[in-house]
């Protein structure tokens, strides 16, 4: 049995020898060499009694090859064995699938049924454990893979899979690097300019082993009970701590007071084995200043699979939450711009009325009974000026606090707005409005969505069409909300595209907009938990989109409001 200090040494030498194996890569100018650490490392991370690293070369005509390297286990062993099939076995591996962890291949429903050996054959050393992991370029590309075997059965655990993992990216990385430099070198090849080119990509490479060396993302580890094990220098840089003022810390030193509370929590999702991608929280430096940061945590097990603390890589992501908040803040004064647009058309008919009836009057003041008439249709198409006015005003006055509101109510004011546009556009609006519920929302954000929405697909409708405007109660096991879709029989957006129109700056018309709308858009909806959908079509017998967004019910569900949500360190 293991205890917890020989585990923790354990933990720490791995990490240890990841690092060192992601530098040592990083510096290979030779392939089989790079390959052969990278197959050692793993070896001696999961605890195999031999492996093996099949990959493939690409030569100078251009044609690719496999080739392999051992560890643990003499070549000549392997040497009267063909090269691995594209068998139901290996096929997972060597097409990029993803990752064949068992702990007894010979029970493997897609072990031994193919020819002509229907398993191991004669002579092969014995395998039970078995783990083979992919390893993959940047670009998708299947370099080769990574595999693993042990005579006794139940040997590699969950850790075992992520630390291979782990030496698969640095493998990868490594080997891409290579190919561009034998690239380079066929290219440059027997000339003055290629051994300078050579020297200065010696010099690069070793920046870049210098980079890797002190990361910019803060790496670092903890227990059970919140003590930090671990700290690279890019956490130093980003926390103000040296790694001997915080090694042995609580991890609450960098949580800001007001989560404090929420780190039993924490603990008890990394008990459960939950990972954590890409997660944006707060924390606070040695000098108190509060950072935007991007968090991605897995757990850590010891030899028997128990998880004793968790990793963690920290990205500091301040200057894009400031870039985001400029780009909210622009869209936001841009819609206001739209808005007052759209009201100053509506707005111009009730007072060329009234200066029209003022003129009637004052032409037929002798008839008093005349007089009132038009003064009175004159007061009101002022009162209707009023109404617009007022509507504008609720519409867009900043409300820090959410409150409880109609969807139906915002799409029915956002449809009057826009009526006299589609109108002059050709465009008939169809209205579907049963929802009954009352949201939780801040109505200047949500109205700028549905006007967003609305101005979109009266643009995808030069020549005129059909507008949907839906809102309808929906109920599911992830919850209960309202959605509100708008759909137009208009050109249509690629499909090459539709993947991008959330992105900021990426727009499908070719001389007006910003590109951002969308981009808002989805913040806000994202800011009160709720989810926003595309679909679109450009057959000639279909073309249209159908842009919907569902908002859940209930205060708790609203992102703006203090919650229970939980961080995440």
């Amino acid at each position: 049995m293991i205890d917890d200090s020989e585990q923790s040494s354990r933990t720490q030498r791995n990490l240890e020898l990841i690092v060192q194996t992601g530098l040592l890569l990083a510096k290979h100018l030779d392939l089989p060499a790079l390959v052969q650490a990278a197959t050692d490392a793993g070896l001696q991370l999961c605890g195999a009694q031999f492996g093996a690293f099949f990959y493939n070369v690409i030569d100078a005509r251009g044609e690719s090859y496999l080739l392999y390297t051992l560890s643990g286990v003499d070549r000549e062993q392997f040497a009267q064995f063909p090269m691995p099939r594209n068998t139901a076995m290996f096929a997972p591996t060597f097409k990029g699938n993803g990752i064949v962890r068992s702990g007894d291949i010979t029970k493997d429903p897609r072990y031994g049924h193919n020819a002509p050996h229907y398993g191991m054959p004669d002579g092969h050393l014995p395998v039970r454990s078995y783990l083979a992991v992919p390893v993959i370029g940047q670009l998708g590309e299947v370099l080769g893979g990574l595999f693993y075997g042990h005579e006794k059965p139940d040997v590699f655990e969950r850790d075992a899979e992520d630390l291979v993992a782990t030496i698969a990216a640095q493998a990868a990385i490594a080997m891409e690097n290579f190919r561009l430099r034998e690239e380079l070198s066929r290219r440059f090849q027997d000339s003055e300019t290629a051994e300078q080119y050579q020297r200065e990509s010696a010099k690069h490479l070793s920046e870049v082993a210098a980079i890797v060396e002190s990361s910019d993302d803060a790496i670092l580890s903890k227990d059970l009970t919140g003590k930090i094990m671990s700290w690279n220098q890019a956490a130093s840089r980003i926390f103000g701590y040296s790694r001997e003022e915080i090694v042995g810390s609580s991890i609450l030193r960098i949580i800001p007071k007001e989560l404090h509370h929420e780190e039993a929590t924490i603990l008890a999702k990394i008990r459960a084995g939950e990972r954590i991608d890409h997660y944006e929280t707060v924390r606070v430096t040695k000098s108190g200043e509060r950072l935007d940061v991007s968090l991605s945590i897995s757990p850590i097990r010891d030899g028997s699979g128990t998880i004793v603390g968790a990793s963690k890589i920290l990205r500091d992501i301040s200057a894009k939450k400031r870039s985001e908040a400029s780009l909210l803040q622009a869209e936001k004064i841009a819609a206001a711009g739209r808005m007052a647009a759209t009201i100053a058309h509506e707005v111009n008919n009730p007072l060329e009325a009234v200066i029209n009836l003022i003129y009637l009057a004052k032409s037929n003041a002798e008839d008093a009974e005349e007089v009132r008439t038009f003064l009175s249709a004159a007061e009101g198409e002022v009162a209707r000026v009023s109404h617009i006015a007022k509507q504008t005003l609720g519409f867009y006055r900043e409300n820090d606090e959410p409150s409880q509101a109609s969807l139906c109510e915002l799409a029915r004011q956002a449809i009057r707005v826009y009526a006299p546009k589609c109108k002059d556009a050709g465009i008939c609006i169809e209205e579907d409005l049963n929802s009954t519920r009352q949201v939780v929302l801040r109505k200047g954000e949500i109205m700028q969505v549905i006007s967003n929405l609305i101005a979109n697909a009266i643009y995808a409708m030069p020549t005129g069409g059909t507008l949907g405007v839906s809102v309808r109660d929906v109920d599911s096991p992830n919850g209960s909300g309202v959605v509100l879709s708008v759909k137009d029989n208009g050109v249509g957006i690629p499909a090459e595209q539709l993947s991008r129109i959330f992105e900021a700056f990426f727009t499908t018309r070719s001389t007006i907009g910003t590109g951002i709308g969308l981009f808002v858009a989805k913040q806000f909806i994202e800011g009160h938990r709720g989810k926003i959908y595309v679909e679109s079509s450009t057959d000639p017998g279909s073309h249209g989109t159908n842009m919907s967004i569902f908002l859940p019910v209930g205060n708790s569900n609203f992102a703006g409001q203090k919650s229970d949500s939980t961080s995440v360190d």
